[in-house]
């Protein structure tokens, strides 16, 4: 159905009827609704029960409900098995689990604080979705983000509630206070509000376009910032610098890190390097690191040892594992067990996985069958990432980590193109031009 693919809008009755009459989609999206109107004990009913149907966006919005109250290990326990089998939104809200227990292990209570001096304080919690439906009490509008921060154990000195402030002031067509306030923002060098900043112009003009400011975000420390730098400098094939800002996350504990440098060490031929970084990974419970290691492993002529990883990692999940595990079995002339590896790996769209399908299919005289496999597979190839090479998880509009700064550069434009002096040094902070 539309709305649990793309996010369209579905009037509730037709979900909640949907919902009753078994559809499982149905289901998890009728109780995203539920939990958006604050309804969360009857969304949570319907949660459940799509999530033991085996749905994995209702464990991410069971998951994400238990984020927004901070228990973080019964979200964890939503979040971890749908991560362990690749889903990116999973694999994020993760993440956030991670940064949010980092945050409370330094959080001191509230104490009255000399201006200047700002406390530790976690990202604003609202875990991601795989799909554009909104998440169960996400926040929907910069005004409500700035009110969820300005709740928060903050001293009124701290950069996020200066942002907070400015986000609120804009709104409210206070420009002049709003200036200050985000001039005080972004003067702290917080990489949290530096980070922010950057998804606004990854909004605006896009990832590579952006990469300035991701980059003065990583340099300020941020560990999402610093891995999206080492992403987009190993495409660019600057892997020196690629490199430095990977090893900066990873001591900042980004896991994913790992199994990216992991990849760059490989390509230069430190196997060695590349080995130590996969295991990292794979006790961080990336599931990927599993089948890289197996390629690995293979490279070095170890093909028992590398079985071994690619049939774990096919059991956990990972289509990579799945072909890989499935062309050993074939080589073996066990072609039955290696057809049913592929067709799990196939079914999830993987091209390699159909193509291979194809083959075990036209050896059995499947002609008709293995042809449409063979369409398929030829068709996703040409979109699909490069064998052993991680796609960047680097941040973009969906991120749900700040505010949209973009509405409030918005905000801003309309007194600044009528001379307003105060909204134009407001949109240099930002660096927008004006839009009038």
């Amino acid at each position: 159905m539309a709305a649990y693919q793309y996010g369209l809008p579905v009037p509730e009755e037709l979900a909640r009827e949907a919902a009753e009459a078994g559809v499982v989609e149905a289901m998890t999206v009728y109780g995203i609704g539920l939990g958006n109107r604050g309804l969360l004990d009857e969304a949570e009913v319907w949660l459940q029960r799509a999530r033991a149907a085996g749905d994995p966006m209702a464990a991410i919005a069971l998951g994400t409900i238990r984020l927004n109250r901070g228990e973080l290990d019964e979200a964890e326990r939503y979040f971890r098995p749908v991560a362990d089998t690749g889903n990116s939104g999973a694999r994020r809200a993760m993440e956030e689990v991670r940064a949010l227990r980092a945050a409370e292990a330094r959080r001191v209570p509230r104490q009255p604080q000399p201006s200047g001096h700002s406390t530790p304080t976690p990202t604003p919690t609202q875990a991601p979705a795989p799909v554009p439906a909104p998440s169960v009490s996400a926040p929907t509008s910069p005004a409500e983000w700035a009110g969820r921060i300005l709740l928060r154990n903050l001293d009124d000195n701290h950069p996020h509630v200066h942002l907070a402030m400015a986000v609120l002031l804009a709104e409210e067509g206070r420009v002049e206070r709003a200036r200050a306030f985000l001039a005080a923002a972004v003067g702290s060098g917080d990489p949290e509000v530096l980070f922010w900043i950057s998804q606004m112009h990854i909004e605006g003009d896009g990832l590579h376009a952006a990469m300035p400011y991701i980059e003065r975000a990583a340099d300020a420390g941020h560990p999402v910032a610093q891995h999206t730098m080492g992403a987009l400098l190993a495409e660019a094939g600057e892997t020196a610098r690629a490199e430095h800002y990977y090893r900066l996350a990873v001591a900042a504990g980004h896991t994913d890190s790992c199994l990216n440098l992991g990849v760059l060490l490989r390509g230069r031929g430190d196997l060695d390097g590349a080995e130590a970084y996969y295991r990292k990974a794979i006790e961080a419970g990336d599931v990927g690191g599993m089948n890289n290691l197996g390629n690995l492993l293979r490279q070095r002529g170890d093909l028992a040892r590398a079985e071994r990883w690619w049939l774990r990692a096919a059991e956990e999940g990972n289509t990579d594992g799945m072909v890989s595990y499935g062309a050993v079995l074939a080589e073996r002339g066990e072609w039955d067990a290696a057809e049913e590896w592929w067709l799990r790996a196939a079914g999830e769209g993987h091209p390699a996985a159909q193509l291979n399908l194809a083959e075990a299919l036209l050896r059995k005289g499947r002609a008709e069958e293995a042809e449409r496999w063979a369409r398929s597979g030829a068709a996703a190839l040409a979109s699909a990432p490069v064998p052993d090479m991680p796609v960047p998880d680097a941040p973009a509009a969906d991120t749900p980590a700040g505010p949209d700064l973009a509405a409030v550069a918005g905000w801003l434009s309309g007194p600044a193109g009528r001379g307003d002096g105060d909204a134009r040094a407001a949109l240099d902070l930002l660096g927008l031009p004006d839009e009038t």
